[in-house]
């Protein structure tokens, strides 16, 4: 700081080579955020060493965007990732219905207990002003026991089938 409370090119240079202790740094920045002046000066030393864009940058990375071989990759890397869906649906959907072979092959098709009784009409209460939300859910309710006891009969002939392979 000089005599006139304002702070010297000396300080102002040292700040820029970061040779300014910590208190110092401190004392600085203080006084750069409260005197206009200084915070003017620092700002003008600042600004020699901007460097300024080219005027035509923005058209260069623009047509350099724009070239065939840019689009290419693009388009190579789009279309990379929509093979990948469409491989990983194909596998998905191959394991699914392989499932469901194996499923019905492992089952005993003559045996009468995997008869799925799955109801015809939607039992309704004798008040026929019912909701059709309560009619939704009396139908899911009875797909719902159905499909538990179809598992259910699945779990008890596959303990059958192992107690009679233990035997």
């Amino acid at each position: 700081m000089n005599d006139n409370n304002h702070i010297s090119e000396n300080d102002l240079l040292a700040f820029q080579s970061n040779n300014l202790g910590p208190e110092q740094t401190v004392h600085f920045l203080e006084h750069v955020c409260s005197c206009n002046y200084c915070s003017d000066q620092l700002a003008a030393l600042m600004s020699k060493e901007i460097i300024t864009a080219p005027k035509d940058l923005k058209e260069n990375i623009l047509r350099a965007v724009k070239r065939p071989e840019i689009q290419l990759a693009v388009k190579v890397r789009e279309t990379s990732k929509r093979m990948q869906l469409f491989i990983y649906s194909l596998k998905v959907g191959t394991a699914t219905v392989g499932a469901l072979l194996l499923l019905l092959f492992t089952m005993n098709l003559n045996d009468s207990s995997f008869a799925v009784q799955i109801p015809t009409e939607i039992h309704t209460n004798e008040d026929n002003n019912s909701s059709i939300t309560n009619l939704l859910r009396d139908g899911m309710d009875n797909i719902s026991q159905s499909m538990l006891d179809f598992s259910n009969n699945i779990i008890k002939s596959e303990d059958k089938n192992n107690d009679q392979k233990e035997k």
